[in-house]
């Protein structure tokens, strides 16, 4: 995490997670067929890098909320965090139970794979902001 952080002061937190999150479902997608001992390794590492990322998305969120709203930013961000938090031993388990453990690879590098692009977006989306209504109506309801 640390190595994450000097790269993210370097060129930007919402970029170092999007590229954190690729090499998570990068590193993940081939494990499925390697032997047991290299599977945890493998594992181990991808545990890293979406950690890493998911610290760069609480950090990129300084860069998408206003200051008045980054807090309730914040709180979303991490709401959705712990969303997938959840359901991703759930969604483990039942494909560990359907039998064919490589499903279980391919759904969260997929899972990378969204987070990556999602993140990504994150530049697009701030262009937009601090223009029109959105802006306004999270002032207003912040100094009501």
């Amino acid at each position: 995490m640390l190595f994450a952080g000097r790269t993210a002061d370097r060129f930007g937190p919402v970029r170092v997670s999007a590229v954190w999150f690729l090499l998570a479902a990068g590193t993940l997608l081939p494990s499925a067929r390697l032997p047991l001992g290299l599977t945890y390794a493998v594992v181990a590492v991808t545990g890293v890098w979406l950690f890493s990322s998911q610290v760069m998305v609480y950090a990129a969120a300084d860069r998408v909320y206003p200051p008045v709203g980054r807090a309730t930013g914040l709180g979303w961000v991490t709401g959705i965090g712990r969303t997938g938090a959840v359901a991703g031993p759930w969604l483990g388990g039942t494909l560990a139970a359907s039998g064919d453990d490589r499903l279980g690879f391919l759904a969260f590098a997929l899972a990378g794979l969204v987070g990556a692009v999602r993140v990504a977006l994150v530049p697009v989306a701030r262009r937009g902001a601090g223009r029109g209504v959105g802006r306004a109506r999270v002032e207003a309801a912040v100094t009501r």
